[in-house]
C-alpha cells in the first residue's frame, strides 16, 4: 500500500470538483486529466474495468484519469473528489499526470472519512472562500491518507519480520530458501528481502546463516559430535559446505575455532551455578556475577554485576568466552542479545541435570578428563556418606523447606533435593507429590506434612539483614505454634539447618553439592546440629 502511494509523492494537487451520485448520474469523468478519490458510507462491492473491489467506510479508492465505477447502481453511497496531479516540467510550468493503476488504501480507524469528504463537497458548492477552504481540507485529507498508509505497512512489516525471525529460530535446521520465507510472509521475494533488510540490517538468508552459525558454535563446543553430524543438525547437507561457510563467516575452520576456544583464559560466568561448575573443574572465572547470595571465595575474579550483568563492565573485561544459560529474568533478557556482540557466548540449558551441565562446561573448556575424575570421586563420596548416615536415616522421610524474606517453598528434585533424595536416598513425605524444582507455599501449608526429618535452607536469600530478620521471624513464629511443635521431626529433634551460608549449599551445581555432602554428613551424625534455634 505504502509502496503504491509513493508514486503520488512530489506533486502538486488541485481539487476541481466534489461529487456524489446525485450530482451526475453515472459520474464518469470526461476530462482525461482528472483523477478520482472515492469514499463509501458502507461496505459494498464495485466493479472497475471488469475487476471487483470490496470497499467500505475505511477504504479509499484512487482512480486513474478516465476510469469510473462501471455499474451505475454500484456508485450509490459513494462520494468522489475530482482532482488533478501536477508535475513541474519547467520552472513555474506544470503539466497534469495520471496514476498508473487503481489504488486501494485502507485508512484503518479514521473516524469520519465519509463525513470529511462530505464536508469538502459542501464547502465546494459554496462561495469562493468556501471553495478555498475545501481545497485546504482536500490537501489535509490527502496527507492523512498518505501518513496512515505509511504507518500501517510499518506495523505490518514489523509483524512479518518478527514472525520470520521466530520461524527461523524454530526451523533453522530445515531446508529453508528465501522464496519459502517470502511465500510464508505472503510477499514477493524481492520485496520481502527489502523490508527484512531494512529492519534487521541483513538479508533473510544472511540472518539464517548467522543463526545456524551460532548453533554450530554451541554444538562444536558442547558436544563431541562429528562435523558431519553437526552440519546436518543445523541445516547443511554436508560437512564440506558447512566448513566453507564457517570459515567464510569466522575466518577460521571449525577445528581451529574449537582449539582456540578450549584455550580461552578470560572466562566469564553470568550465573552462580555455572560459577560453581567452573570451580569444581579448578577454573576460577576471570569475571562473574558476585554477591552474598552465593558466598564463595573468588580471589581474582572481576565483578561484572551483583545480581545482573552490567554490560559496560562486561565489555570492559574483554572476555574470551561468556558462559550463560537459556533462562533469564525480564531485565537480563533485554541485555542478552548484546552478549554475542561482546564475545562468543555459550548457553548451558537451565533445565539440564547438574551432571550434564557440568560435563558440557568441561567439554567447552577442554576439561573432560578432569570432569570424569571429579564425578568418580563425587560418586564414591556420596556412596560413603550414604552408608555412614544409613543408621540415622534408614526408612525415614525428609522435607526440605526454603525460607526467605516473607516467602516459603518446598524443594523437589533439584538443588538440595538432588543430593538428599537422589544421592543419599531419603524419601519425600507422603502427599508431597512431584516437584521438579520448587513449590512456593503459604505458612499454613507447612502443616500438611509430617516428615521424620526437616531440612531448613535458604530461598531467595540475598544475605541482607532484612532477609535474615524475616527468616528469624518465621522461625520464632513456628516455635510458638503448637502445630509445629507437634511435628514428628520437631519432637524428635531432627530439624537441621543449612541457613548459615545463604545459598552455598543449595545451588544446583557440582561445587555446592560436594560441600553439601560433607555438611549433611556432619549434620546427621552430630548432636551439635540440633541446636538450630
Amino acid at each position: 500500500m505504502f509502496e503504491e502511494l509513493t508514486e503520488m509523492h512530489g506533486y502538486l494537487y488541485k481539487l476541481v470538483h466534489a461529487r456524489s451520485p446525485e450530482d451526475t448520474p453515472g459520474m464518469k469523468v470526461d476530462n482525461n486529466n482528472h483523477l478520482m478519490l472515492l469514499v463509501f458510507s458502507d461496505k459494498q462491492k464495485i466493479t472497475i474495468e471488469r475487476k471487483p473491489y470490496h470497499v467500505g467506510p475505511h477504504k479509499v479508492i484512487l482512480l486513474p484519469a478516465g476510469l469510473w465505477i462501471e455499474d451505475k447502481s454500484e456508485s450509490m453511497g459513494s462520494l468522489a473528489l475530482e482532482f488533478v496531479m501536477l508535475e513541474e516540467t519547467q520552472a513555474y510550468r506544470y503539466a497534469p499526470v495520471s496514476l498508473s493503476r487503481v489504488i486501494e488504501v485502507e485508512v484503518g480507524p479514521f473516524p469520519s472519512l465519509y463525513q470529511s469528504v462530505l464536508d469538502i463537497r459542501t464547502k465546494w458548492s459554496g462561495e469562493r472562500v468556501d471553495q478555498l477552504k475545501a481545497q485546504h481540507m482536500f490537501l489535509e485529507l490527502l496527507i492523512m491518507i498518505m501518513e496512515n498508509a505509511a504507518e500501517k505497512p510499518h506495523t505490518e512489516h514489523e509483524r512479518v519480520v518478527k514472525q520470520t525471525v521466530e520461524y527461523i529460530h524454530r526451523h533453522y535446521h530445515r531446508n529453508i530458501s528465501r522464496e519459502h520465507l517470502a511465500e510464508r510472509a505472503g510477499l514477493s521475494s524481492d520485496y520481502f528481502t527489502r523490508i527484512f533488510k531494512r529492519q534487521l540490517g541483513k538479508s533473510p538468508m544472511s540472518y539464517l546463516s548467522a543463526v545456524r552459525l551460532n548453533h554450530a558454535k554451541q554444538e562444536l563446543l558442547l558436544t563431541k559430535d562429528s562435523f558431519r553430524t553437526i552440519a546436518q543438525r543445523i541445516g547443511y547437507a554436508d560437512e564440506f559446505y558447512f566448513s566453507r561457510k564457517f570459515r567464510m563467516m569466522t575466518g577460521m575452520s571449525p577445528s581451529m575455532y574449537v582449539k582456540q576456544m578450549k584455550k580461552a583464559d578470560k572466562i566469564v560466568s553470568l550465573h552462580h551455578h555455572l560459577t560453581g561448575h567452573l570451580l569444581a573443574l579448578g577454573i576460577e572465572p576471570y569475571a562473574a556475577i558476585v554477591n552474598s547470595y552465593y558466598p564463595i571465595a573468588l580471589h581474582n575474579t572481576i565483578e561484572i554485576g551483583h545480581f545482573r550483568p552490567d554490560l559496560d563492565k562486561l565489555a570492559s573485561a574483554n572476555p574470551d568466552v561468556i558462559f550463560t544459560c537459556d533462562i533469564y529474568d525480564e531485565e537480563t533478557s533485554a541485555k542478552a542479545k548484546m552478549f554475542e556482540h561482546i564475545t562468543q557466548t555459550i548457553s548451558i540449558p537451565f533445565y539440564d541435570d547438574w551432571r550434564t551441565q557440568f560435563c558440557k562446561i568441561a567439554t567447552a573448556t577442554g576439561k573432560d578428563k578432569e570432569a570424569g575424575l571429579w564425578l568418580e570421586k563425587y560418586q564414591a563420596k556420596s556412596l560413603s556418606v550414604r552408608a555412614s548416615i544409613k543408621p540415622y536415616v534408614d526408612g525415614k522421610t525428609a522435607l526440605i523447606i526454603g525460607l526467605g524474606n516473607g516467602i516459603l517453598c518446598l524443594f523437589g528434585q533439584r538443588n538440595v533435593g538432588a543430593v538428599v533424595y537422589d544421592d543419599l536416598g531419603l524419601k519425600p513425605p507422603s502427599g508431597l507429590g512431584s516437584i521438579p524444582l520448587y513449590r512456593e507455599i503459604a505458612y499454613e501449608d507447612i502443616f500438611d506434612y509430617d516428615p521424620d526429618i526437616i531440612f531448613l535452607t535458604s530461598f531467595r536469600n540475598d544475605g541482607s539483614q532484612q532477609t535474615k530478620a524475616a527468616i528469624r521471624q518465621t522461625l520464632n513464629q513456628w516455635n510458638r505454634d503448637p502445630r509445629w511443635k507437634s511435628k514428628r521431626a520437631v519432637r524428635n529433634q531432627e530439624v537441621y539447618s543449612l541457613l548459615e551460608s545463604q545459598h552455598l549449599y543449595t545451588m544446583y551445581t557440582a561445587y555446592s553439592h560436594d560441600l553439601l555432602l560433607d555438611r549433611l554428613h556432619d549434620l546427621l551424625v552430630s548432636d551439635l546440629s540440633k541446636e538450630w534455634t
